[in-house]
C-alpha cells in the first residue's frame, strides 16, 4: 500500500458522488447550488446502493448498514468474506499454526481481486489507515496490510468498494481497487446492542457489546458521535473438527481415489521425543520400543536403539496440541466529532483506539537442521559410550506453547472544511500508530538445552533418550524429565513491531469550474504529504545476539538459540511520500436522442517516495447513457506501487522448511536464507474496464463489468522448490544452482535467496450483479446477486523457472513431474484462485418482522501441493454455504420499545470446507470452519 490519494477519497464526497451522478444528468431539471448538489450525491450514494453502483461510470459496491447486519458477521474479517471481488483472505487465525514470524494474532487482511496483500488501498472516511506491524511471507515474500479487525462491524455505517483501478484519483497503490470504510459521524439518540454466537459441535463461541451514542450541543453547532465496542471469542482447537484432529489425512474420507494412501498427505512431523541421532558405530538411528522390530542396543525403560531413519508410523501427530482458532478478547472506541465555526466553516476531529488480546497454544519445538548438536560421550544419560550427534529432537515433556499477542493502535485525526464562493475546500492533520507484542511463553533457549543435555551431573542433565509414550507412540512423552531441569532451560521469547503514519494534506474541488453546452465542468484539486515507519524489534535469542554454539566443537551452528525458530535480524525502515494530483468531470453530450449524458473524467497524479524514486500516472473514464434504463461506462488507467519497507531493509532473515531434494530423493527440513533489496524498482500496472448497467424497471438493476489488470515488475522471489528442482537438472547436465549450497553429505546446508522484480502478470475478470426491489401487500422484498467470474491469472515464468518447466515437460527425471513448479504460467483455480464467487440473498420486511435468506458460493479450485506422479494436483471442491435470519423490533410503549430481537443461523446445512493439504486440512483463507453458527442478536435504542 503506497501511493494513495487519500485525499482523494476524501474527495469521495465530490469524486464518488459526482460519479454516481454522471448517468443521469438529465434527470434534474434544473441545476441546484453547487454546494447543495454535492450533498445531495453523497446521500445518493449512501442510501441507494443498487442504484448508486449502477449509476456511477465506474464500478462501486456499496453495503449499508442493513447490508451488514444481513451478512450475520461478527467480525470484518467474515464481512469481507461476503463480497466475491474479495479474493483469499491471507492473514487469517486458521491460516498456519504461527510461528514467530508470521503475522499472529488478532488480525485480518484485505485481497481485492486475489491479487496479494497490499494490492488495495484502505481508507477510512477517506483517510489512509496505518499498516498493521505484523508481516507474514505471501508469495515468499514480506507482505504489510491494514489490520480489518481494528473496526468495529457494528459501527460501519457503510462499506464501499471501488473496483476498478484508481491510482490516478485515488492513490497509487490501488492496483485491484479501493476499500472504503465509513463509521458513523452523524448518529442521533443511543442505541446498544449484543451479539451472542456459537459453533455447533466445538467450544468456539463469541460474544459482542456495541453502544453507541450521538448529541448536539453549543447551541447545535457542535456535534459528537462515539461508540464503544467489546469483542469475545473463546477458540476452538484442532481436535474439535475431523479434517483437523490429525495431520495424517492419506485415508480422509472422500479423497479422490488417487490420492488415497499418498504420503503427501501424512503432514505429521519427524521432529520427535523418540529423537534421530547418529553416531560412528551406529550410523544414523533413532529410539523405539523395545517391542517393535530392529532394535540394535537395549535400553532402559521398554526402550531400545534401532538403525536407520525414523520410521513414518512413529512420527508425532502435532494437531493434538494445537489451538486451531485464537481466543480473543478486542475493544473498539470510536468518536467523531464536529463544530460549526460559522456557516462556511466547520472543524473536524476523529479519535480511534483498539486493542486486542489474543491467545493461543502449540505443540513445543523441535530443533532444526541448522541446530543439529552434539553430545559429549561423558553426558550424564549418553548410554551409547561416544559422542552422539542429534539430528532431530522434539522435548515434549516440556510443555507446549502459550502464545499471546496483543496488537493496539490509535488514530488522532483534525481539520477544516469550508466554502468559498462555489469552491469547498478541506485540509486535515493525521497521525496514527500499531504496536504489536508477540510473546511466546515456555520457549527453549537452544543454548541451555543444549547444556542440560550435555551435562554430567544428575540434578541438571537432561535424558534426551528416554523415547516419547510407549502406548501412543505419535504423541505425548510417558517419561518426562524433572520439572526442576526442564526449567533450567524454558523461557520466554517476544517479537514487538511498530509502524507509524504521519499525514496532511490539503484539497480544493468545485462543481462549476466554467459551463459546455452539455453542463457544468467539476474540477478537483490537492496535495498530500505523509510519512510511514516501520520497525521490528526480535528478542535478542533470536536477533543473533547469542548464537546458537555447539558446547563440544565451538562451532556457531545457528544465530538463533530459540529452539526450532530460525534467526531474523532487527528491521527498521522509513519513508516520505509527497502527492499531488487533479481531476476534471466534463459533460460532452446531453439531451440528444442517442446521447442522453456522455461524461469525461480525466485524473492525473504525482507521486514522490523518498526511497524508490517518483511517478505520474493518469486515468480516463467514460459513461455513455444512451437512452434510459442503458449505460455504457469504461476507464483506462496506470498504476504503481512501491516495495513495501520490509521488502527493502530486511537482510539476512533465515527460514527453515520441510522441502523435498531431488538430489537425494528425500525431505527434510533446510534453511533458506531471504533478503531485502534496495534496489528493487516499483511495480507498474495498466488497470482497464468496461461495463454495462441496465435498469429495464426502477426497481430492477443488472450489472455487468469486465476488467483487466497487467503488472510488471511485482516483487517476489524464486521459491526454494523450484531452486531444488534447478539445481537437480543442472547437476545432472555437469554444473550447479550457485544458490543451493550442500554439505559434504550431500545434504542442503541453505539456499541463498533475495526479493526481486519478477515477470510480467495478467489477471483479467468479469463481475456480475442484479437487484431487484418489490413491495407487496405482504411486505418489501429485495433480491440481490453478486458474482465475480475469474477468467485469467497468467504469470510469466522467470528464465529459471522456465528452463525448469522445459525439462518437466521433455520427461527429464531430474525434475520429477510429481513436484508442481508453483507461482508460474496458469494460476487460475490453483491454491486459493477459484473461477467463481458468489453472494445472494433475500430480505423481507413487514411491519415489525423482517427475515433473510443469503448464500455464499465458491467453486472447485486446486491444492498444488500436492500431485499425483503425473502431476495432477488434488482437486478441492466447490462449497455452498446458505445462511438465514429472522427478527421482530417492538414498537409499542413497554420497556421493550425499539428493541429488536434476531436469530440467525448461518451454514444451514453445516456444511464442512473441503480437505485440502494445508496446516488444518483445509484452506482458510477461502473456507470457514465455523460448521453450522447459531446467533441472536439484540439491539435497543433510546
Amino acid at each position: 500500500m503506497k501511493n494513495k490519494d487519500i485525499r482523494n477519497f476524501a474527495l469521495n464526497s465530490i469524486t464518488l458522488g459526482l460519479l454516481t451522478t454522471l448517468a443521469a444528468p438529465v434527470l434534474a431539471e434544473e441545476t441546484p447550488p453547487a454546494i447543495e448538489e454535492t450533498v445531495e450525491r453523497i446521500q445518493v450514494l449512501g442510501s441507494n446502493i443498487k442504484r448508486a453502483e449502477a449509476e456511477g461510470t465506474l464500478p462501486v459496491t456499496v453495503l449499508s448498514e442493513d447490508d451488514i447486519e444481513a451478512t450475520g458477521a461478527a467480525t470484518i474479517d467474515e464481512l469481507l468474506r461476503s463480497i466475491p471481488q474479495v479474493g483469499e483472505v491471507a492473514f487469517n487465525n486458521e491460516r498456519a499454526v504461527g510461528g514467530v514470524n508470521d503475522a499472529r494474532g488478532d488480525v485480518s487482511s484485505i485481497n481485492l481481486r486475489g491479487l496479494g496483500t497490499g494490492n488495495t488501498l484502505t481508507l477510512l472516511n477517506g483517510r489512509r489507515l496505518v499498516l498493521h506491524p505484523g508481516t507474514q511471507t505471501e508469495n515468499y515474500v514480506p507482505v504489510a496490510t491494514v489490520n480489518a479487525n481494528t473496526l468495529p462491524v457494528k459501527g460501519l455505517k457503510r462499506l464501499e468498494v471501488l473496483r476498478d483501478g484508481a491510482a490516478a484519483v485515488y492513490g497509487s497503490d490501488a492496483v485491484a481497487g479501493v476499500v472504503n470504510y465509513v463509521l458513523k459521524s452523524d448518529f442521533e439518540g443511543t442505541n446498544v446492542s449484543v451479539n451472542y454466537g456459537s459453533s455447533e459441535g466445538t467450544d468456539l463461541d463469541q460474544v459482542t457489546i456495541n453502544g453507541a451514542t450521538g448529541f448536539s450541543f453549543n447551541e447545535d453547532k457542535t456535534h459528537m458521535t462515539m461508540s464503544l465496542g467489546y469483542y469475545d471469542r473463546n477458540g476452538m482447537d484442532a481436535s474439535e473438527r475431523d479434517y483437523s484432529k490429525s495431520q495424517d489425512r492419506r485415508e480422509y474420507p472422500g479423497l479422490p481415489e488417487e490420492f488415497v494412501g499418498d504420503t503427501q498427505l501424512d503432514n505429521r512431523s519427524s521432529s520427535t521425543p523418540w529423537g534421530s541421532f547418529s553416531s560412528s558405530s551406529l550410523g544414523k538411528f533413532h529410539i523405539q520400543p523395545d517391542t517393535m522390530d530392529g532394535c540394535v542396543q537395549q535400553l532402559e525403560n521398554g526402550l531400545c536403539a534401532d538403525k536407520g531413519s525414523l520410521p513414518r508410523d512413529m512420527r508425532y501427530d502435532r494437531a493434538a496440541d494445537q489451538s486451531m482458532t485464537s481466543d480473543v478478547k478486542r475493544l473498539n472506541f470510536y468518536s467523531y466529532l464536529t463544530h460549526e465555526i460559522n456557516e462556511d466553516l466547520e472543524l473536524f476531529g476523529e479519535a480511534i483506539y483498539y486493542k486486542a488480546d489474543s491467545n493461543r497454544v502449540r505443540e513445543q519445538s523441535g530443533n532444526l537442521t541448522a541446530q543439529r548438536f552434539t553430545i559429549a560421550e561423558d553426558a550424564y544419560y549418553n548410554p551409547f559410550g561416544e559422542e552422539v550427534t542429534v539430528r532431530s529432537y522434539r522435548p515434549i515433556d516440556a510443555g507446549g506453547r502459550d502464545i499471546e499477542v496483543e496488537d493496539t493502535s490509535f488514530r488522532l485525526l483534525t481539520g477544516l472544511t469550508g466554502y468559498a464562493g462555489d469552491w469547498d475546500w478541506e485540509t486535515g492533520l493525521l497521525y496514527s500508530e500499531a504496536n504489536t507484542l508477540d510473546t511466546a511463553r515456555n520457549r527453549i533457549d537452544a543454548n541451555k538445552f543444549v547444556r542440560a543435555v550435555n551435562s554430567t551431573e544428575m540434578s541438571s542433565a537432561y535424558d534426551i533418550f528416554n523415547g516419547g509414550d510407549i502406548n501412543n507412540i505419535n504423541s505425548g512423552d510417558g517419561t518426562p524429565n524433572p520439572q526442576a531441569v526442564i526449567d533450567l532451560f524454558t523461557t520466554d521469547v517476544t517479537r514487538e513491531s511498530e509502524t507509524s503514519l504521519a499525514l496532511a494534506d490539503f484539497k480544493v474541488s468545485t462543481a462549476e469550474l466554467f459551463e459546455l453546452p452539455a453542463g457544468d465542468v467539476g474540477f478537483a484539486s490537492g496535495i498530500e504529504w505523509r510519512r510511514e515507519t516501520y520497525s521490528d524489534d526480535r528478542d535478542p535469542l533470536l536477533d543473533g545476539s547469542h548464537p546458537l554454539t555447539d558446547p563440544n566443537s565451538g562451532e556457531v551452528l545457528s544465530g538463533s538459540s530459540v529452539l526450532g525458530s530460525s534467526p531474523t535480524p532487527d528491521a527498521d525502515g522509513s519513508r516520505n511520500v509527497f502527492s499531488a494530483y487533479g481531476e476534471v468531470i466534463a459533460p460532452i453530450l446531453a439531451d440528444m436522442s442517442w446521447a442522453q449524458s456522455l461524461e469525461l473524467q480525466l485524473a492525473l497524479r504525482y507521486e514522490n517516495f523518498s526511497d524508490v524514486g517518483d511517478v505520474l500516472k493518469p486515468k480516463v473514464a467514460l459513461s455513455w447513457v444512451p437512452v434510459d434504463g442503458l449505460q455504457l461506462r469504461g476507464a483506462y488507467s496506470g498504476g504503481f506501487r512501491a516495495p513495501n519497507l520490509p521488502q527493502v531493509v530486511e537482510q539476512g532473515v533465515s527460514r527453515s522448511n520441510t522441502r523435498y531434494d531431488p538430489v537425494t530423493d528425500s525431505s527434510y527440513a533446510m534453511t533458506e536464507i531471504r533478503s531485502g533489496n534496495a534496489n528493487l524498482e516499483p511495480e507498474d500496472d495498466i488497470n482497464k474496464s468496461l461495463g454495462l448497467v441496465i435498469s429495464p424497471l426502477d426497481n430492477l438493476t443488472f450489472t455487468f463489468d469486465w476488467w483487466n489488470i497487467e503488472q510488471e515488475g511485482v516483487v517476489g522471489i524464486l521459491p526454494s522448490q523450484t531452486h531444488l528442482l534447478y539445481d537437480s537438472l543442472k547437476r545432472s547436465q555437469g554444473s550447479t544452482n550457485t544458490a543451493v549450497i550442500r554439505g559434504a553429505d550431500g545434504e542442503v546446508i541453505e539456499i541463498q535467496n533475495q526479493y526481486q522484480n519478477l515477470s510480467p502478470r495478467e489477471i483479467e475478470g468479469i463481475d456480475f450483479s442484479v437487484f431487484y426491489g418489490l413491495e407487496t401487500a405482504i411486505g418489501e422484498f429485495d433480491f440481490n446477486l453478486n458474482a465475480a467470474h475469474l477468467i485469467k491469472f497468467d504469470q510469466e515464468p522467470d528464465a529459471i523457472t522456465a528452463e525448469v518447466l522445459a525439462a518437466q515437460e521433455a520427461g527429464d527425471p531430474s525434475v520429477p513431474q510429481s513436484q508442481v513448479v508453483a507461482g508460474a504460467n496458469d494460476l487460475i483455480k490453483q491454491n486459493g484462485r477459484p473461477e467463481w464467487r458468489a453472494y445472494t440473498s433475500v430480505r423481507w420486511k413487514f411491519q415489525p418482522w423482517s427475515a433473510g435468506v443469503t448464500a455464499n458460493y465458491v467453486s472447485d479450485f486446486v491444492d498444488t501441493s500436492t500431485a499425483t506422479s503425473e502431476g495432477e494436483p488434488l482437486p478441492i471442491d466447490s462449497m455452498i454455504t446458505v445462511n438465514m435470519y429472522a427478527d421482530y423490533t417492538f414498537n409499542d410503549a413497554s420497556l421493550l420499545d425499539d428493541t429488536r430481537i434476531r436469530l440467525g443461523v448461518k451454514n444451514i446445512a453445516d456444511e464442512q470446507p473441503p480437505i485440502a493439504d494445508e496446516s488444518f486440512g483445509y484452506f482458510s483463507s477461502v473456507h470457514s470452519n465455523r460448521g453450522r453458527y447459531f446467533y441472536i442478536d439484540i439491539r435497543k435504542s433510546f
